[in-house]
């Protein structure tokens, strides 16, 4: 997709901190991390660090997203059922969160918390052809498949870019992914992560290595104010996976704050 800029596009925003609600510090300009947010209702975007935005990387967990929209239309997961990590096929690792190994996982928890080998079996259900179908139907990334099958968005051939993520996220809240009403209002549910009497954020994380001592993580998702709905993707680099966790959300948010979203 070509994405028409104006004079409304920011570019390394140098911000005023005086609202900070988080933290850390937000996303600069020349800093390894990028943030892209578009605001519907004004036609607004504001950009930081727009070469890094342009570049694609592995969506890692924030795949996520469109995997539970694919296996939801196929009815392959349900909101009333449990699940159970199958540790025969994925047996558990020292690094596996507690949520992970529970025996009753709801689908809700198993986006959250990104309960990998779920989705990994899950997603196993799926050929490649169909998945395929829905990736170019949604127009998400590159589209690219051709990894292992329970893995090609975990730095593998899958590759998306914050711009690329901001404009699937557009098409998914404006329903026009080809997908059944019951889908749409189904993942809304899933996707919500705090809920204000200030505003309403729905958001997903993701985080994986792409080379030695370097994590992306990604922060992507919509917020919901009084100004509207504005649509956003972050990401950065960290050289440890417990580096990133320890700040990905809060520095996204940080960033949010500083534009005025948060």
């Amino acid at each position: 997709m070509r994405f028409k800029w104006s004079s409304r596009v920011i570019f390394g925003l140098a911000l005023s901190t005086s609202h900070l609600a988080y933290s850390e510090e937000g996303c600069r300009k020349g800093d390894p991390c990028t943030m892209v947010v578009y605001s519907e209702q004004s036609d607004k975007w504001q950009v930081i660090n727009k070469s890094r935005a342009e570049r694609p990387f592995s969506p890692f967990s924030t795949y996520k997203i469109p995997n539970t929209l694919i296996l939801l239309e196929k009815n392959k997961i349900n909101t009333k059922a449990t699940y159970q990590v199958d540790t025969s096929q994925y047996p558990p690792k020292k690094w596996w969160p507690v949520k992970w190994q529970e025996e009753d996982i709801k689908l809700r928890d198993a986006f959250s918390y990104s309960v990998l080998p779920l989705y990994q079996t899950w997603t196993k259900t799926l050929s490649k052809p169909e998945i395929k179908t829905f990736l170019s139907q949604f127009n998400y990334g590159n589209q690219d498949v051709t990894g292992p099958l329970d893995s090609f968005w975990l730095n593998s051939s899958m590759q998306i870019s914050a711009f690329e993520q901001v404009d699937f996220l557009r098409r998914l809240d404006n329903k026009t992914l080809g997908l059944s009403a019951h889908t749409y209002q189904t993942f809304d549910a899933i996707f919500l992560q705090e809920a204000s009497p200030e505003h309403t954020l729905f958001a997903k994380t993701g985080t994986g290595p792409i080379a030695k001592k370097t994590y992306v993580g990604w922060y992507v998702g919509k917020v919901k104010n009084a100004q509207g709905t504005h649509y956003f993707a972050f990401n950065m680099y960290a050289p440890t996976f417990n580096d990133m966790v320890k700040v990905r959300v809060n520095k996204a948010k940080a960033t949010l704050s500083e534009l005025g979203i948060l």
